[in-house]
């Protein structure tokens, strides 16, 4: 077989799409949806840089710091006051596990697969650990490791970390810009767009049943 690694991001693809969730903060909090988005999403929108994201995302800012200050963003741009305690518990709330894409990389390392989750965090509260630990061989977590998508070397350390080459891999990742990255790496990506797309997909590049 031409792959020999599986490489998955954790929000949005083991998990429920994060927009759904912000969209219920938002509804929640009775803010513009995409007052949130602006907010939230600077560094991925290729708008411009983003430090406090980037800081909390590399670990160099503890979760409460963040909170703080990006609940005081939110407030002056929405002007709804924002309270900052509980704050990315209430943003993340409402995500869920995406058990069949967890199963999916599962039954890829029990068919002799390398796998690995390769994520930018928004804090390491969300990550079910026993559950990544069972179905990775490696578990790549940004604010762990003080770099982030889309930096081509976290995507060298992961590959690296596996063992492998980056053209016998493949990664899936929700967002254009990480697979950019991970192709200008090596990578074979696919983009996630629903569990059942994947898997149909991943079925194809790695040539074994994973639903």
């Amino acid at each position: 077989m031409r792959f020999k690694g599986l490489i998955v991001d954790f929000g949005g693809v083991l998990t429920t799409p994060l927009q759904d969730a912000m969209q219920e903060f938002a509804e929640q909090h009775e803010i513009e949806f995409q007052d949130l988005v602006r907010a939230a999403l600077r560094a991925y929108s290729g708008e411009g840089d983003d430090d406090l994201v980037v800081r909390f995302e590399t670990g160099k800012l503890d979760e409460a710091e963040f909170a703080l200050a990006f609940a005081q963003r939110l407030t002056e741009l929405t002007g709804r006051e924002i309270q900052a305690e509980g704050l990315l518990a209430r943003l993340f709330g409402t995500l869920k596990l995406e058990h069949d894409m967890i199963a999916a990389v599962e039954s890829a390392r029990n068919n002799g697969f390398k796998t690995a989750l390769l994520s930018n965090s928004w804090g390491l509260s969300l990550y079910p650990r026993e559950i990544l630990d069972r179905v990775c061989d490696v578990v790549i977590i940004s604010g762990e490791v003080g770099l982030r998508k889309p930096d081509p070397a976290i995507f060298t350390m992961t590959t690296d970390q596996l063992a492998l080459e980056p053209d016998v891999c493949v990664f899936v990742d929700d967002h254009p810009g990480h697979l950019k990255a991970a192709q200008e790496a090596g990578m074979t990506t696919v983009l996630h767009k629903s569990p059942r797309e994947t898997i149909a997909e991943l079925e194809g590049l790695l040539g074994l049943p994973l639903s």
